[in-house]
């Protein structure tokens, strides 16, 4: 009877979340960044990542489904505020679900393993090695319909060293779409800690996993599609990105715009090249239309190559780039571009979190989404041309 009872309450909880969704209609979606400090990369008119994530976790009122590849925080720096309160949202009832990749669970233990002894916090990890792969997406939905997702790991370094790019917004269709992907995962992880409120949680567990069959919901975002990676390991209903963003770069008529952190024909672990976007890319140039890539700097390591053969094409510009150092001295895996956007002809985006070489789309869990909202791919110009105007780019392709 008390299980009965607790899963009666927080169906009304559900029923009343989705009443809200219509309520909060209203909230545009909008562009989310942010830029390595002592840098010009900060576009004025688009919020930062930390301000928008700490917006959506101190409203949460149900439930916070969070996956992310690893989360690594360091006192008094940006992302323990963002930790604080996930620790006051669960202190107040909400329920809270994390997902983190086990290969970087091992070198990042401590900020899971802490939250995990929270009541109302459960988290747990997941395997992609067998495809070689990596849990590699970076979103969380709040309350169901709320959600962020973006290049941005849960790392303190993303909100003050790096240039992320995602999207904010509020739809419960697209958000429930999110959420199969979330509980196919969540389904084939392995709890960390002790979970507590477990039969609470298990009765959230339950209803999350049947939301589609549940509910119905219309999208208040049309034109705004929901795409995952791997290939082979996508739930039913979410299409697989890379035919979709093949088929964006075929559209393709006058321009195509994107910023990478990395691009390479490399295959992890393999001899072979994956040229399915690079051969894309150079058919686009071979018919007209004016290619821009940029890359970080780190890109030229693996791709150096085949950056500086798309160059050579005509329309096509490469430029690479490289963010100084930090005045307060040298910080590891800092100082760089990590964004993954692409622009078509001014008219259509895509947004996700997947780097442009084949593991990611083949073996790694990532998600993104593809549209054609003016506002939203005006903001991610304001972006490109921010980065590529900088004095931080060059053609440089040699490490």
């Amino acid at each position: 009877m008390t299980n009965r009872v607790a899963s009666l309450g927080l169906l009304g909880a559900v029923a009343a979340m989705v009443v809200g969704a219509g309520a909060q209609a209203a909230l545009p979606v909008e562009v989310v960044q942010s830029v390595p400090i002592e840098t010009n990369l900060l576009v004025p008119s688009i919020r930062t990542t930390q301000e928008v994530w700490l917006e959506m976790i101190n409203s949460a009122q149900t439930s916070i489904d969070l996956e992310e590849f690893y989360v690594y925080s360091k006192a008094g720096e940006a992302l323990e505020p963002v930790l604080n309160a996930l620790t006051a949202a669960a202190g107040r009832g909400v329920q809270i679900r994390l997902i983190v990749d086990s290969q970087f669970y091992k070198t990042y233990p401590d900020e899971p393993n802490a939250l995990a002894q929270v009541p109302n916090i459960q988290v747990k990890t997941i395997d992609f090695s067998a495809s070689d792969g990596v849990q590699h997406s970076k979103y969380f939905v709040v309350d169901g319909n709320q959600t962020f997702l973006g290049s941005a790991n849960f790392d303190w370094l993303a909100l003050t060293h790096i240039h992320e790019t995602g999207l904010h917004f509020t739809d419960p269709a697209i958000s429930n779409e999110l959420e199969s992907v979330f509980n196919l995962d969540w389904g084939n992880g392995v709890a960390i800690g002790s979970p507590s409120s477990s039969s609470v949680n298990a009765v959230m567990s339950k209803m999350t996993d049947g939301f589609a069959r549940l509910f119905d919901f219309e999208s208040d975002l049309p034109g705004f599609t929901l795409y995952a990676s791997p290939t082979n390991d996508v739930p039913g209903g979410v299409p697989n990105t890379l035919p979709a963003l093949l088929n964006l770069i075929a559209s393709a008529q006058s321009s195509i715009q994107v910023q990478m952190y990395q691009y390479s024909t490399e295959v992890y672990k393999s001899s072979q090249h994956w040229t399915a976007l690079d051969d894309a890319l150079r058919a686009a140039a071979a018919r007209g239309v004016h290619v821009q890539l940029m890359v970080d700097h780190a890109s030229v390591k693996s791709g150096g190559k085949d950056l500086a053969g798309l160059a050579r094409l005509s329309n096509v510009e490469v430029r690479v780039v490289t963010i100084p150092q930090w005045s307060g001295g040298v910080i590891p895996f800092s100082r760089l571009i990590h964004s993954k956007y692409m622009i078509v002809d001014g008219d259509q985006g895509w947004v996700g979190t997947e780097n442009w070489s084949g593991s990611y789309f083949t073996g790694c869990r990532n998600v993104g989404l593809i549209f054609s909202d003016q506002t939203t791919v005006s903001q991610l110009g304001l972006v490109f041309n921010q980065v590529w105007t900088s004095g931080y780019t060059s053609t440089n392709y040699t490490n």
